[in-house]
């Protein structure tokens, strides 16, 4: 191991922003070899990113599926187990069990993977200049915390600071040995330190000047969307100071997204989501601060939510009933147009498909999953205002780009973010950590087709058991 370097795969950055990663399969390279040049450096990092594309990661189960199906997004029919189970919370059972595993087992070998990589940027920090220096590591610390973060959202508890029940391994070196664990407030507090120390490195990332969607001389420095820039880092830091509570932290940083908005992050036009458009922008692409780039999005539209070819069994979509009470039978909500204006009706049912994914004639937006978008930088500064008033009108930003009208009593704000996180963040993975946040005791049924019933919700539904396989590895002394 101290000489070799599992790269997970090689890339080769293309000129054209179409085919900005081209995936060629790699095998077992001399580390010696594969950072003594910024190629390798570049490749290395890039496989990260690639790799979060797997279907156990944010390509299926951490985006529109699993993670989804348990936040009680889509109307599954009982009789489909491999769907029921996940609505219904039994995690316990074999195949959900295999899931839960699948996920931790990728997260901490992209996690194994990019220490390394953080190892070499030191080891060799003579092949790289100060630019690509603080790139490359500064992404490289925001991935790091960006899968740590998620680890815990799953597997962790309900946040409390002083929770030490269930420790879960922070990993800052790379190495086979057993790690100390720790408790939630320890967790939370490397993933904060993480990130700030991602923004201090990115903080000249061309990104600032250039934003998210210029090419330059430098491929590797353009198209920054696609990766974890300078605002995604303030972005995901917002998050998670929101996570564990820390309100003042987390407006600084949504402010500093906020503040770019009009520059770099420009609302999307009425105009061009009309699903009558063979380009429609389903995903809001400019809104995007930071998207996985994967070229098999239009599979996953294909495999779910396609309702000309799959069956009822199958297919993942909420009923229209429950869309009108979702939406408050407002149909120009610019959600509601990109994302369920088609109708199935199978059976008596009638269906709304999820169109997200739908492939369009924008090779861009067809092949970019969202990973943190705009909105959130608003939804998270109106509930982090200590003035209800002033977190109103963060909130009203939103809800004037989206075809809505603004609130006018702020004693409506906490309900308003929650109906907003429903209908924004659909097949992006978001609502199930959400509730976990905020402790909800009970949630909508999807099974309720006019989205008015509640099921329980305790510990368990929230907290999936930690691999068994994993647990020779877990160190509780520390």
């Amino acid at each position: 191991m101290r000489k070799l370097l599992y790269i997970l795969l090689t890339t080769t950055l293309l000129s054209s922003c179409n085919n900005w990663l081209d995936v060629q399969p790699y095998d077992r390279v001399a580390e010696d070899v594969a950072f003594r040049s910024v190629k390798g450096f570049e490749n290395a990092l890039n496989g990260i990113y690639i790799e979060m594309n797997a279907s156990v990661l944010y390509g299926s189960y951490l985006s529109c599926e699993m993670i989804e199906l348990m936040a009680q997004r889509y109307h599954v029919n009982e009789g489909t187990a491999y769907y029921h189970d996940l609505v219904e919370h039994r995690y316990s059972v074999e195949m959900n069990q295999n899931r839960f595993a699948s996920i931790w087992e990728k997260s901490y070998n992209l996690i194994a993977n990019i220490n390394k990589l953080l190892e070499n940027c030191e080891k060799y920090r003579d092949v790289l200049s100060d630019e690509y220096y603080q790139l490359i590591k500064g992404e490289a610390l925001a991935l790091r915390a960006y899968l740590h973060f998620d680890i815990f959202r799953l597997f962790g508890p309900l946040y409390e600071s002083n929770n030490n029940v269930t420790k879960l391994p922070y990993y800052k070196t790379f190495s086979l040995n057993i790690r100390p664990h720790f408790g939630a407030g320890e967790f939370m507090e490397n993933v904060i330190a993480d990130l700030h120390e991602a923004a201090e490195l990115l903080e000249n990332d061309p990104v600032r000047t250039e934003g998210c969607w210029e090419e330059n001389t430098y491929t590797f420095t353009s198209f920054r969307k696609m990766r974890l820039n300078w605002y995604a880092v303030q972005l995901l830091l917002a998050r998670a100071e929101l996570y564990r509570d820390h309100k003042p932290e987390a407006l600084v940083a949504a402010r500093n997204v906020i503040d770019a908005q009009e520059k770099w992050f420009p609302w999307v036009n009425r105009q061009n989501i009309s699903p009558g458009q063979e380009d429609a922008d389903r995903i809001f692409f400019d809104e995007i601060v930071f998207g996985l780039q994967n070229s098999r999005i239009s599979k996953l539209y294909t495999a779910y939510f396609n309702g000309n070819t799959l069956t009822s069994d199958m297919l993942l979509a909420p009923l229209n009933s429950q869309i009108l009470k979702i939406f408050e039978n407002n149909r120009d909500d610019y959600r509601y147009v990109a994302f369920f204006s088609t109708q199935l009706t199978v059976g008596s049912a009638v269906y709304n498909l999820f169109e997200k994914y739908k492939t369009t004639a924008d090779s861009l937006s067809s092949n970019l999953m969202p990973m943190l978008r705009l909105a959130e930088a608003y939804y998270i500064a109106a509930e982090s205002e200590p003035d209800p008033e002033e977190g109103m009108q963060w909130l009203n930003q939103v809800l004037t780009h989206r075809g809505l009208k603004k609130m006018t009593n702020s004693s409506l704000l906490a309900n308003t973010l929650e109906k907003e996180y429903i209908r924004e963040f659909w097949g992006e993975g978001q609502l199930f950590y959400y509730y976990k946040r905020l402790k909800y005791t009970e949630i909508i049924d999807s099974d309720d087709s006019q989205w008015e019933n509640k099921i329980n919700m305790e510990l368990a539904n929230y907290q999936p058991s930690i691999p068994e396989s994993e647990s020779k590895y877990i160190d509780m002394s520390n």
